[in-house]
């Protein structure tokens, strides 16, 4: 065993804690500093080469896959122009992609169809609902859009067929006959125009769109004073309808009334400015340009989920809901089909989360505050499906829906049957359906009235005859000692 050098008289110890180095000559400095920096340089690195590879291992967003297809976050913000292109990509590329995925159904041509259209494209849109149309010759939609585009087009016989067509499939479709009436206009057949909008407006006295057509029948007609009662009601039913304030400055120019004819052309110069200045500020890059493209993506999402979910997908029609939803946070729609989504998935809570965004996005949507309820139900939060029912009431007391959920959730949780048995009673006042008298059966019988409660199941029953659910209990109480 070696000896330790003595250093002033004193043994060096051996402690590590103690140990101190011997003084280093004056020629070995130099060789020391450099070791210690490239000691430090080593360390360094290996520590920042851990430091960055771990920062990128971070908990992924919940819900998503290391294979998810979600767009991915740009690194920096778009320029309108960027969006505008990316979106445009995307929609594009959704629509390719789901008519490879289901090249036999009609609804993914409309979709194409649908997106050729919103952006100009007319006659490539022509040609995929034709498509639609050979796969399913009662589609409606196609129908009526290949008409509107042969009105455009100024194809007035194509479009009167089209459109009639359309007209025999939903003879009840709002705005339809004043398309045909417009295309009898233009191609001269007045008398025919006029028996059609008379039709509309007789279906839909609200129809401001009916009733300018109609004047303009009139005008063309040289009856002046139909003509200014129906281009009034126009104005009376949309005050800003420009071409009604136009019209009425021809009839009275025409009639000699002057000074009329100065008021209201006046009024159509004002409102023209306006409707300049809107469709202005919605040039390709603009932020109403931009929400119009978001929105057109939304729509395309859409209805590529309800292709998607029918087929059974119901992973990617989750997926395009939530891009749809990441476009537009308080789209309605698409809160409301996420929501059937997760309850038909067996994700309640999940549901409940849409359902109440779509309350506070839309406060007075009783339907949001009903679906609470009913989820909050089956989640056994009690207090707030109660707060929920009562808040569908007060919003629509005149829908029978909320009555009719209390009073089962009365039932069902066994408190406040009375109050379920006048609530019940409330619910078939509004409308008489079976699963009411079910109901109102049902609160009798646990309020100990057999006989009002056996009235009740009879009813059910004649209203659905097949329900065994019905008859059943029906049987039960009928057989009770």
């Amino acid at each position: 065993m070696k000896k330790h050098k003595k250093i002033k008289g004193r043994k060096r110890k051996t402690s590590a804690r103690s140990h101190k180095p011997a003084p280093a000559t004056s020629r070995s400095i130099p060789w020391a500093l450099i070791f210690s920096v490239i000691v430090c340089a080593i360390v360094a690195g290996v520590v920042l080469r851990w430091f960055f590879s771990t920062a990128s291992d971070g908990p992924q967003e919940a819900g998503q896959s290391s294979g998810s297809i979600k767009p991915q976050a740009p690194t920096a913000e778009l320029t309108p122009e960027e969006e505008t292109a990316a979106l445009k990509k995307e929609e594009m590329e959704l629509a390719r992609h789901v008519m490879n995925e289901f090249p036999q159904s009609g609804g993914s041509y409309m979709l194409m169809g649908d997106l050729c259209a919103r952006h100009g494209n007319s006659t490539d849109a022509v040609t995929f609902w034709q498509k639609s149309l050979e796969i399913d010759p009662k589609n409606f939609d196609a129908c009526r859009n290949i008409g509107r585009i042969a009105l455009e087009k100024e194809q007035f016989d194509q479009a009167v067929q089209l459109l009639r067509k359309a007209l025999e499939i939903k003879p009840n479709t709002a705005d339809l006959r004043s398309d045909i009436a417009k295309a009898l206009m233009d191609s001269g057949r007045y008398a025919e125009a006029i028996t059609e909008l008379q039709d509309e407006i007789r279906l839909y006295p609200s129809s401001f769109t009916a009733r300018f057509q109609l004047a303009e029948a009139y005008r063309q007609q040289k009856e002046y004073d139909k003509a200014i009662e129906h281009y009034e009601q126009t104005i009376k039913l949309e005050p800003e309808h420009s071409h009604a304030h136009y019209g009425l400055a021809m009839v009275y120019t025409r009639t000699g009334q002057r000074d009329k004819a100065r008021q209201y052309l006046a009024g159509f110069r004002k409102l023209r400015d306006k409707i300049d200045s809107v469709y202005s500020t919605r040039q390709s890059g603009s932020p109403e340009y931009l929400a119009s493209l978001r929105a057109s993506v939304v729509k395309t999402c859409l209805d590529a989920e309800r292709l998607y979910r029918d087929s059974g997908n119901i992973a990617k029609a989750e997926e395009l809901l939530n891009r749809a939803s990441g476009l537009d946070r308080n789209n309605t729609r698409c809160l409301e089909r996420l929501a059937s989504l997760y309850y038909k998935t067996n994700r309640a809570a999940k549901a409940l989360e849409c359902f109440e965004k779509i309350a506070r996005v839309d406060p007075n949507n009783h339907f949001s505050h009903l679906n609470i309820g009913r989820v909050a139900t089956q989640l056994r939060m009690f207090e707030k499906a109660e707060r929920a029912f009562r808040k569908t009431i007060a919003l629509a007391p005149n829908d029978p829906a909320g009555y009719r959920e209390l009073a089962r959730f009365y039932l069902r949780t066994n408190t406040n049957l009375v109050r379920a048995h006048s609530l019940a009673k409330r619910a078939l006042t509004l409308k008489k359906s079976a699963e009411t008298y079910f109901l109102l059966g049902w609160a009798a019988d646990v309020n100990g009235d057999r006989a009002s409660a056996l009235q009740a199941m009879e009813q059910a029953m004649k209203l659905q005859p097949t329900n065994q659910k019905y008859r059943q209990i029906y049987e039960r109480i009928k057989n009770k000692n």
